[in-house]
């Protein structure tokens, strides 16, 4: 039994990607259906589907694949194809069919130009999106091939005779769940979308849906089913199809960074197509292919409110929800996170291209170090594992060990204190969340949302945690070998004599002690090269404090107002006299920022920009730059004591760490 197969509750959707490298075999369509099965959990019966790229399925005709609910709306498609001028068809007929479907999947081949083709396909989708759905053309390339339908990936899989790995490619996407603003009834309605070469899937809600449909309909796209994750596919298609964008260039645009952070390049581009930026929280997943190579690219909005890990074997390149996804096909690949607002991208023919963050650190895999009478996770699901766990507390048992655990959710929670559970594997979300007591050790990575709302006990990780550790973290202590992801220590708090502690031995991405109101967080950057922070440190922190070893940028620490605000206001207070055109220039060149408006700025001018700007993007905060004092060292010392007899660390690494300079970061 698949140990995914009964869905709990969801939790949005499940998405995949997985590329080959030169030199390595085809992907068999099972192991995208294996991977996309682990989170089965995040999806539902209302829309699944897979989408391929092959290099070598690729020849002078383009593959046109519609659900249509009745031959003569076959024969309709065919007539309205032949009658465009430019177009021929090849060959025709049904991929596969079912009387007892109300949609069915009719392909036709046609030789043509690419813009005469688009121009077609969409408007028949116009005809046939009518009063009542009569179908929808919903893939048309030489490379590309989508299989989608009602249901969760398995049954599309067996519909679509992918179960058994009988399909093969250079490329797989995969999506669970059905999209937003759908009903998702029809197979019209389910990932992945496509346009011409390009195939998408994505996890979220784009807000800014409304706009760029509009420029889509400036541009010539006319019919639409009515979610925002189809519009992605068209925004992609006509960026480096039509208006000649290069692939790195159209990601930037639709990743939406914040403006300051833009180079000026795509800054311009951005004055120019404002209408094709995403908005809201996603995370997409995309396939290409130009004819000569093929491509794996993913998305993140610029605050990642979407989960998404990719990875790297010596075969291939991966995307995914859920680090467990990977493992399932790749137990030892290298795994990491995408930073917010950024891209990963990869080819078949050129190998990693942008791995999504400056600094790439990945902790290793540990895997399992042999059997010990434990208990073996190997498909289960999560709550049977849980219910194992705890019949044996129930019988006494103090030390459990779980090995081959991957992904299952909820381990460690509702323990009594006392109970040490020693994890091998990659446990999923949620664990140790409400702990009361429990000891809780990994022996590998971690995926999202550890020690939420913990109150006492320990949670040791020997490798990365991804995002939003230590949510609301008010006791105990929490020890990461490795990284962490976005918005760790957020909400962070202490109560009466529980202070707790969150160690971090390498970096952190974004919003590091988001609206943390009390506790101690600790960065070490311990192999780190650069700073081992991300974007917006402390972003409405009003209590605790934050350590980090080495100096930080200023402009780092919370949320910097956008650049042009802050040139805006300086110019009114330059037109005012209150400020010299010198002053203006300083600010200009130290970035705009927060710190360099406090630098430079006195008296009458300084308070008016901190009324205008406090509320809105961050609280006043105290950013020192120096050595430890006695109080700083017996505030910290036990806690890092404590992570260096964990780890095994040289102690005499402990003193130097100590003995050096940190980022201290308070309220005012």
């Amino acid at each position: 039994m698949n140990p995914w197969e009964t869905p709990i509750h969801k939790s949005g959707c499940g998405v995949l990607g997985i590329l080959r490298k030169s030199g390595a075999g085809k992907i068999p369509s099972e192991q995208a259906l294996t991977a996309i099965e682990c989170v089965r959990y995040r999806g539902s019966r209302l829309g699944a589907g897979f989408a391929s790229i092959d290099l070598d399925r690729g020849g002078s005709a383009f593959k046109v694949k519609a659900f249509v609910d009745s031959m003569e709306t076959a024969e309709l498609v065919d007539k309205l194809l032949s009658e465009r001028q430019g177009i021929r068809i090849v060959e025709r007929g049904y991929e596969d069919y079912d009387p007892g479907r109300r949609f069915n999947t009719w392909v036709t081949w046609v030789k043509g130009e690419a813009d005469t083709v688009s121009q077609a396909v969409s408007e028949i989708n116009q005809v046939l999106w009518g009063e009542r759905i009569r179908g929808r053309i919903y893939s048309w390339g030489r490379f590309v091939d989508v299989f989608k339908g009602v249901g969760y990936p398995r049954d599309v899989a067996e519909s679509c005779m992918l179960a058994k790995g009988g399909v093969e490619a250079d490329l797989w996407i995969a999506h669970t769940r059905q999209p937003t603003n759908s009903p998702g009834i029809y197979p019209v309605w389910s990932h992945p979308f496509s346009s011409h070469e390009w195939a998408v899937v994505h996890n979220g809600d784009i807000s800014s849906f409304g706009a760029n449909m509009e420029f889509l309909l400036m541009s010539g796209v006319r019919s639409f089913v009515g979610t925002d994750s189809e519009v992605i596919a068209y925004l992609l298609d006509h960026l480096t199809r039509r208006e000649g964008l290069g692939i790195e260039e159209a990601a930037q645009l639709l990743c939406n960074p914040y403006d300051n952070l833009c180079p000026p390049h795509i800054r311009r581009l951005i004055t120019r197509y404002r209408g094709a930026q995403l908005d809201g929280p996603f995370t997409v997943v995309a396939g290409y292919s130009d004819g000569r190579d093929v491509y794996l690219l993913a998305l993140t909005d610029r605050s990642k409110f979407r989960p998404i890990v990719v990875g790297e074997d010596e075969e291939r390149f991966y995307v995914a929800s859920e680090e467990a996804q990977i493992r399932a096909l790749s137990p030892g690949a290298r795994v990491w996170t995408v930073e917010p607002g950024r891209y990963f991208l990869a080819s078949l023919r050129r190998g990693l291209i942008d791995p999504g963050r400056d600094s790439l650190v990945a902790a290793p895999y540990l895997g399992n170090d042999g059997w010990d009478g434990g208990i073996d996770a190997e498909g289960m699901d999560y709550r049977r594992l849980n219910d194992e766990i705890r019949r044996r507390v129930e019988a006494g048992e103090r030390r459990i060990k779980v090995f081959n655990v991957r992904g299952q959710r909820y381990l460690g929670v509702g323990l009594p204190p006392g109970v040490k559970l020693e994890i091998h594997g990659v446990p999923g979300n949620c664990l140790g969340n409400f702990n009361e007591g429990v000891e809780i050790e990994v022996y590998g990575n971690a995926q999202d949302d550890v020690g939420d709302t913990m109150h006492a006990g320990r949670i040791i990780i020997h490798g990365d945690a991804r995002d939003v550790i230590g949510q609301a973290l008010q006791g105990g202590m929490i020890l990461v070998k490795g990284n962490v992801g976005n918005r760790a220590a957020i909400q962070m708090r202490e109560y009466m004599d529980r202070r707790p502690y969150l160690i971090v031995g390498g970096r952190a991405d974004d919003y590091f002690g988001e609206y943390m109101a009390g506790g101690v967080a600790v960065i070490l950057g311990l192999g780190v090269k650069g700073e081992p922070v991300g974007k917006h440190v402390a972003t409405g922190m009003v209590g605790g404090r934050i350590y980090i070893r080495g100096r930080i940028s200023e402009e780092k620490v919370g949320l910097q107002p956008p650049r042009q605000d802050v040139e805006r206001y300086l110019k009114g207070l330059l037109k005012e006299g209150l400020i010299t055109p010198q002053t203006y220039q300083k600010i200009i060149e130290e970035g705009a920022s927060f710190k360099a408006v406090e630098r430079h700025l006195t008296g009458k001018p300084l308070k008016r920009i901190w009324r205008l700007f406090e509320n809105k993007h961050t609280k006043q905060l105290e950013i020192e730059y120096r050595k430890l004092t006695s109080e700083d060292i017996e505030l910290i010392k036990p806690a890092l004591t404590e992570f260096w007899k964990t780890f095994n660390l040289p102690p005499n690494l402990l003193q130097q760490t100590l003995n050096q300079e940190y980022t201290i970061i308070h309220p005012r």
